[in-house]
């Protein structure tokens, strides 16, 4: 291999290739210029592996002060005419982009700027490396943490994540040791990329409060992964499940899981924190006694607050007159060896990093869907600790921020085991918080050595008849591959494709990418697939269903809506969606279709009591986003009040009154709410009514006396808007 140095930003770059072969494709490796002096031989010999892999690899060694600098030698070497980089990994103290007004890229991320410091309301994101349609305007550098730096996403720019690379943070936890955990990791990830070896065994976990905690869902996930992974079918390979409720501290059956060396893939379902994994809440109890002593815990937990007698008495006399019980039930409560009794107890439900000290992973590859727990900007984080241990893990799929529960967190995962690099993995399904901990070159050897994914991406991308041809695979998400690749070619072209495939594919993974694709077309095969969704054998399209119905307000959803709410076995996550999704509709509508419904299910005991329970909430929550408009509207409303009521519609998309809502953002006088209220109407981006919202907008572009921040916003609403 050979050596050679070039100047960048007045410092060294290194790049390295291999003189005489050729390479389709490369790879960048970005390192600060003190990891690089500490790690140098690691490094290289890590270059030398990805080199081996059949990518041209290119090590670039700054002092970096600002993203923009990396950004720009990224987009450079993409554009290269020859080995042009797939990937991208970022080792060390690489600058972190930390991005504002772009929430609507995240899933649920919605922290107001204006009231909480820019470290906490932006989000961390290598977005801005890897997705150069993404334009940003530089704000400023953190003057605490120097590695931070905000940006603010343009309105002139793209409003969708589609990332031209993939990347990955190699970033050791700070600690004296951090440059020898990173030289360990690095030795770790050659030695498997000389032994690599095929998927035999994958688990997956859900823990408590998650999908709200449904039979139906973790039943279903476990069919679609099955056929995800089919190629696991024998007696040594196959697909385990843990769920929160088969222990009474489950991280006593999950840590062991996970350390198990033949263990390749973990898929784990669970809250988190930047140092947590929230696994369970109180045990289920099976008998009295256990119920009184679940009692007493909590009544302890109530009164360990308290700090003066004439708190503690009151507290104690408050509670005994609510539950009924007797005072002796809060004994023990400033007993130290209860305390301790007590918080080991406490601790013991979740993960935490002091957990991992002396622990180590070696599942292969984990996904950990859940918030906060990728947070690499941070001096400690969770999936840190699992990566720089002494264990195999290499790579991490994990969040900066906040996830939503119900995006589709599985999508592709398959393709793992058909030989897909984890970076191409996490390129087609990220979103701004979710980031690679770890080598994002690595990749399994293909359960099947006809099918070459990671070179087709590369060379036949655009090659519309190849993955057509794929759409008879029988492999499930090669199928799911094809139709995001014949998407990204023909884009809504695609739409009736994607709307057969959906109602004819026996696979439930190849299903619902047909639908996520039609999410982006907006067409009304979109809304037939919606309506058709909601009869759907896997119970995720019924939930992405519902969902959708609550962001289109399209009525046509409404006999679908009330049919389903009408059912006897639909699961609890997606009723609790559709519930959701029903207050964003016309209430009249709404009761006049129950009416006509409810005489044809002749399998209900009690009609009535139906009728008045399904009244009941569509009332409740019509009425609740009418009062939420009615408050926007009214004169006497203060500003901070308007401003609650306005962010509301960010997450529940008013359809009804959206002739109202415009109407108020054109004629508000006062100028910062006329910027929240634009703002609001950007979050009506599936409705089937935005066509109102881009004309009011086309409308106000050309008012060129208006505030430039406002117009500025109106341009982003409206490419958000299309």
């Amino acid at each position: 291999m050979r050596v050679k140095y070039l100047l960048l930003f007045l410092l060294p770059v290194l790049l390295m290739s291999a003189k005489t072969e050729k390479f389709v494709t490369g790879f960048a490796i970005v390192v600060d210029q003190k990891s690089y002096d500490a790690a140098k031989p690691e490094i290289d010999a890590y270059a030398a592996a990805v080199e081996a892999q059949g990518l041209k690899t290119y090590i670039l060694v700054d002092a970096w002060k600002t993203p923009d600098a990396i950004r720009e030698k990224l987009i450079a070497l993409y554009h290269s005419k020859s080995s042009p980089i797939e990937g991208a990994v970022f080792v060390g103290d690489i600058p972190v982009p930390m991005l504002r007004d772009a929430q609507h890229l995240s899933s649920a991320f919605k922290m107001d700027q204006e009231k909480y410091a820019w470290n906490r309301s932006s989000i961390p994101s290598d977005r801005f490396y890897d997705d150069f349609d993404l334009q940003f305007t530089y704000l400023k550098q953190d003057t605490a943490r120097q590695l931070y730096h905000y940006y603010s996403l343009n309105a002139t720019s793209k409003q969708v994540l589609n990332p031209n690379i993939y990347s990955g943070r190699i970033k050791p936890p700070e600690g004296k040791d951090k440059y020898e955990r990173l030289k360990s990791y690095l030795k770790k990830v050659v030695n498997y990329k000389n032994n690599q070896k095929k998927v035999e065994q994958v688990m997956f976990f859900t823990g408590h409060g998650y999908n709200s905690e449904c039979p139906r869902t973790w039943m279903d996930e476990k069919l679609a992964i099955s056929q995800q992974f089919d190629y696991l079918s024998g007696q040594k390979s196959y697909l385990e499940y843990i769920n929160f409720q088969f222990e009474k501290h489950i991280r006593f059956k999950l840590m062991p899981e996970l350390k198990r060396k033949d263990l390749d893939i973990a898929l784990l379902h669970h809250h988190g924190g930047p140092t947590t994994q929230y696994l369970d809440g109180m045990p289920q109890v099976q008998s009295i006694p256990d119920e009184i002593e679940d009692v007493k815990y909590y009544l302890r937990s109530k009164l360990s607050s308290s700090k003066t007698p004439e708190k503690i008495a009151k507290t104690k006399e408050s509670y005994m007159k609510m539950f009924g019980v007797p005072e002796s039930w809060f004994d023990g409560t400033f007993d130290k060896k209860q305390i301790e009794k007590d918080s080991t107890f406490n601790a013991n439900l979740d993960i935490n990093v002091e957990d991992l000290v002396n622990y180590s992973s070696n599942a292969k590859f984990i996904m950990m869907d859940a918030c906060f727990t990728g947070s690499f900007h941070l001096d400690d984080y969770l999936t840190g600790e699992y990566i720089f241990d002494e264990g195999q893990t290499i790579v991490m799929q994990a969040n900066t921020v906040n996830a939503y529960q119900d995006k589709w967190a599985d999508e592709m995962a398959g393709l793992l085991g058909l030989g897909m690099r984890v970076g191409f993995w996490n390129q087609m399904n990220c979103l701004l918080e979710t980031h690679l901990i770890g080598d994002p070159t690595f990749a399994f050897t293909s359960a099947d050595d006809q099918l070459k994914i990671n070179s087709w991406i590369a060379t036949r991308k655009n090659d519309v008849d190849f993955w057509t041809k794929q759409l008879t695979s029988p492999y499930a998400d090669m199928q799911t591959l094809a139709l995001r690749m014949i998407y990204e070619n023909e884009g809504k072209n695609a739409s009736g494709l994607l709307l057969n495939h959906f109602k004819s594919s026996k696979f439930f993974t190849a299903r619902t990418e047909a639908l996520k694709l039609l999410s982006l077309c907006k067409d009304a095969n979109f809304i037939s697939a919606i309506n058709l969704g909601m009869n759907d054998s896997y119970e995720l399209i019924q939930r992405l269903s519902a969902i959708h119905m609550g962001n289109t307000g399209d009525e046509s959803h409404i006999p679908y809506m009330i049919d389903a709410l009408l059912r006897n076995n639909l699961s609890q996550r997606v009723e609790y969606d559709l519930k959701n999704s029903a207050g964003l509709f016309s209430q009249e509508l709404l009761l006049a279709e129950l009416d006509k419904q409810l005489p044809q299910k002749e399998y209900l005991l009690d009609p009535a009591t139906t009728k008045a329970d399904l009244s009941k909430m569509i009332i409740y929550n019509t009425k609740k986003m009418k009062e939420y408009v009615n408050e926007v509207l009214a004169k006497e409303t203060t500003k901070k009040e308007r401003y609650f009521c306005l962010k509301n519609f960010r997450n529940e998309t008013a359809h009804p009154y959206l002739d109202q809502l415009i109407n108020f953002t054109d004629t508000i006088s006062d100028q910062s709410v006329k910027l929240t209220a634009i703002e609001m109407l950007g979050w009506f981006d599936s409705s089937s009514q935005r066509q109102k919202i881009t004309d009011f907008c086309n409308r106000e572009l050309t008012k060129t006396s208006l505030p430039k921040p406002y117009l500025n916003e109106v341009l982003k609403t409206k490419n958000r808007i299309n």
